[in-house]
């Protein structure tokens, strides 16, 4: 008998100490503003921040600016306010970074202007399937700037899978994460410049 006490007093002990107070999952993470993001990238050093870049540009820029809408003339530096053109949708998250780079000016040229200027390895296509092939190629986790006849973004690739991440002009759509093959805009080119991109 004294045997089945100890037990039970053990497993109520147990219980307790796993559980605590709360009966249940615990309060959801708060998620960082934008600006609190862009602070917490400002504490770290220069290793950090080469080391979070990838993540910056495949995650934190798709998540907080999904859906901002395009226009010609958009020019937000805050994601879900205003609109936003697909270069300066790109010189500005670069700027946010910490890039040291004439955004106004990069993003009203065209992109091979942008590409020369921040990234390096430079290569040319003129089919997306070769563009693939080329980033498979390359290792993971490597963000980069695509110019296309008359647009550009991001490309990121994640084990296999390729994205494009731009301020999508096709019905005002606004900016998007999609898979390359998938991308319409993307489709459309006949011609794709892509650097690499490296925070330095």
């Amino acid at each position: 008998m004294k045997y089945f006490w100890f037990c039970l007093l053990l497993l109520i002990f147990s219980c307790k100490k796993t559980t605590g107070h709360a009966s249940g999952p615990g309060p959801e993470e708060k998620r960082l503003t934008y600006k609190e993001l862009l602070k917490s990238i400002g504490e770290k050093n220069r290793s950090q921040r080469s080391n979070y870049f990838f993540r910056f540009i495949n995650n934190d820029v798709p998540e907080y600016w999904h859906g901002t809408p395009w226009s010609f003339t958009g020019t937000s530096r805050e994601p879900k306010k205003g609109s936003i053109a697909c270069g300066y949708f790109v010189t500005n998250t670069l700027s946010d970074y910490g890039f040291d780079l004439n955004r106004t000016f990069l993003a009203q040229q065209a992109s091979s202007v942008m590409i020369k200027k921040l990234c390096t390895d430079i290569r040319y296509f003129t089919k997306r399937q070769e563009l693939e092939k080329y980033i498979l190629g390359k290792k993971k986790n490597q963000a980069y700037i695509v110019g296309l006849d008359f647009h550009t973004g991001y490309i990121t690739r994640e084990n296999k899978d390729i994205y494009f991440i731009h301020s999508n002009y096709l019905q005002h759509q606004g900016v998007t994460r999609e898979l390359t093959k998938n991308s319409k805009a993307l489709n459309a080119s006949k011609t794709f410049m892509i650097g690499t991109l490296n925070y330095r």
